[in-house]
C-alpha cells in the first residue's frame, strides 16, 4: 500500500457532517472543475479540502486523475487526463486570453477577499482591440455562457449581451492560464484565421468536456 492510498481509510473515519462537505466538494470538482474561496455557497468546501488534501491526492489518484491548488488565488481544480481537456476555438480562446489579462489589471485594485470585476463592454472593447474583429451577439451570449459553466467568470445579468452588465472576474483565470501560457495563447492572434493552424487552444487546468 502506498502512502497515498493508506489516507483512504481515513475517508471512512470523517465524521458525518464532514463527510457530507467531502462529498458536496467532489461533486464541485468533477462537475465544474474549481472549488473557489470567497463564494459564499463554497467557503465551507474550500477550507475542507484544503485541511484534508491528502484525502482528495489519494481518492483522484484512483482514477488517475488529481487535484492542483493554490492559496495564494483560493482556488482547487480537478486535473484529469488529456481525455477530458476542453478545446477552445479561436474566438474562445481570445476571449479566455481577454478575460485573463482584464484579470491580471484588475485583480491588484480590490482586497483579497474581492473579485475584480468589469462590464460587457470592457471585454468586447478589448476583445475587438485585441483580434481586429468583433462578436455577434449571438456568438457573444455563447462564449459568455460557456465560460461561466465553467466558473471562470460570471455575467451579473440574464442578459449576458448587456453592455452594462457586470462580468465577475474569478481567480480560477489565473490557474487556466498561467503567465507563461500568455505569450502562447497572444501567438494566435496576429492574422490567423479560425480553423488555421494554432488557432485552437486548451484550458489548464483540463476541464470536463461539455456534454452534447
Amino acid at each position: 500500500m502506498t502512502i497515498e492510498t493508506a489516507y483512504l481509510s481515513r475517508i471512512t473515519e470523517l465524521p458525518d457532517d464532514e463527510f457530507e462537505l467531502f462529498r458536496a466538494s467532489l461533486r464541485m470538482l468533477l462537475a465544474k472543475t474549481f472549488i473557489i474561496r470567497g463564494r459564499e455557497q463554497e467557503e465551507a468546501l474550500y477550507d475542507f479540502a484544503i485541511r484534508n488534501m491528502p484525502i482528495y491526492d489519494a481518492w483522484f489518484s484512483c482514477m488517475d486523475a488529481g487535484v492542483i491548488r493554490d492559496e495564494s488565488l483560493g482556488v482547487i481544480a480537478f486535473r484529469g487526463g488529456s481525455g477530458v481537456r476542453l478545446r477552445l476555438n479561436r474566438e474562445e480562446t481570445c476571449a479566455l486570453l481577454v478575460f485573463r489579462l482584464l484579470y491580471e489589471e484588475k485583480r491588484t485594485e480590490l482586497s483579497l477577499t474581492s473579485f475584480p470585476s468589469i462590464t460587457v463592454l470592457d471585454f468586447t472593447q478589448r476583445y475587438d482591440a485585441m483580434t481586429q474583429g468583433s462578436l455577434k451577439k449571438t456568438r457573444l451570449e455563447e462564449i459568455l455562457r460557456r465560460l461561466q459553466a465553467h466558473k471562470l467568470i460570471e455575467v451579473l445579468s440574464s442578459d449576458l449581451s448587456d453592455a452594462e452588465a457586470l462580468i465577475v472576474l474569478y481567480p480560477s483565470l489565473a490557474l487556466s492560464v498561467s503567465r507563461d501560457s500568455i505569450d502562447e495563447l497572444l501567438r494566435i492572434l496576429p492574422g490567423k484565421k479560425a480553423g488555421s493552424a494554432g488557432a485552437t487552444g486548451d484550458i489548464e487546468p483540463p476541464l470536463p468536456e461539455e456534454e452534447e
